[in-house]
């Protein structure tokens, strides 16, 4: 960090973790592209758990919906993981109605990463609605309300965003000075014709890579997307831990 700026490396990956990828071969990928923190979907705790393990790194988790109750362990959710310190953290749902055993169910999480008390980053992971448009847009509209109530600066939302080509979803996030700096195809991993996977940047931010796999059997084995990964540039936070509530998925 230098002259009050700072770089961040953000990844976001929808895991498949109904398939059971196999979580020595996604640490690895993860390993290799050195992120500051990556944000996954379709992850269930256990494999969280172990994938932090696997790489040393911090990891919150929130819990989507599991449609094979009574068996606990098969819960799907979401995840954050990171080598530096997570705090401020929030849960909460996005959908209406979606019982808690309906992979309709939309939920989302976010923590500040803090590296140092004057370099953080707010980070929103999410997933939204597969196949109704305006339940994404009511998602992200709910999301981006939320996200505003935090106050914080720099923030990123990352996720499986389920948006191809959808503007007005892509610039609900603009107003409160978080936008998509453009990317690649995302899906399907074995030969991606489609981006639904994003990480949207503070507006301010200098973009100084974009990177994401050309796709392809190897990494059609580890998941039905390929992970995305944006490195910006941009001003230093002071944030405290205080300044957002810590609040369970319901």
């Amino acid at each position: 960090m230098t002259d009050g700026m700072t770089t961040w490396r953000v990844m976001t990956w929808n895991l498949h973790g109904s398939a059971r990828p196999d979580l020595t071969l996604i640490a690895q990928a993860v390993g290799r592209a050195t992120p500051d923190v990556v944000a996954l979907q379709e992850v269930r705790r256990s494999q969280a758990t172990g994938l932090a393990a696997r790489l040393g790194l911090e990891h919150e988790w929130v819990f989507k919906h599991n449609g094979y109750w009574p068996l606990w362990w098969r819960a799907e959710g979401l995840a954050i993981i990171s080598p530096a310190p997570l705090d401020g953290v929030w849960r909460m749902r996005l959908s209406d109605g979606a019982s808690r055993r309906s992979h309709r169910r939309r939920v989302a999480i976010a923590a500040t990463v803090r590296r140092g008390p004057a370099d953080t980053l707010r980070v929103v992971d999410t997933h939204l609605a597969t196949g109704d448009p305006q339940a994404r847009l009511a998602q992200a509209l709910r999301l981006a309300a939320r996200v505003a109530e935090d106050a914080l600066v720099p923030a990123v939302v990352a996720g499986d965003l389920n948006a191809r080509d959808e503007i007005e979803l892509m610039t609900t996030f603009s107003p409160i000075g978080i936008v998509d700096p453009g990317g690649a195809d995302t899906s399907p991993a074995v030969a991606p014709v489609q981006r639904i996977d994003y990480v949207l940047v503070p507006e301010a931010a200098e973009v100084l890579d974009r990177r994401t796999p050309d796709g392809g059997p190897l990494w059609a084995a580890l998941s039905d997307h390929l992970p995305t990964l944006v490195e910006f540039r941009t001003r230093a936070s002071t944030a405290s831990a205080g300044d957002a509530s810590s609040a369970a998925s319901d």
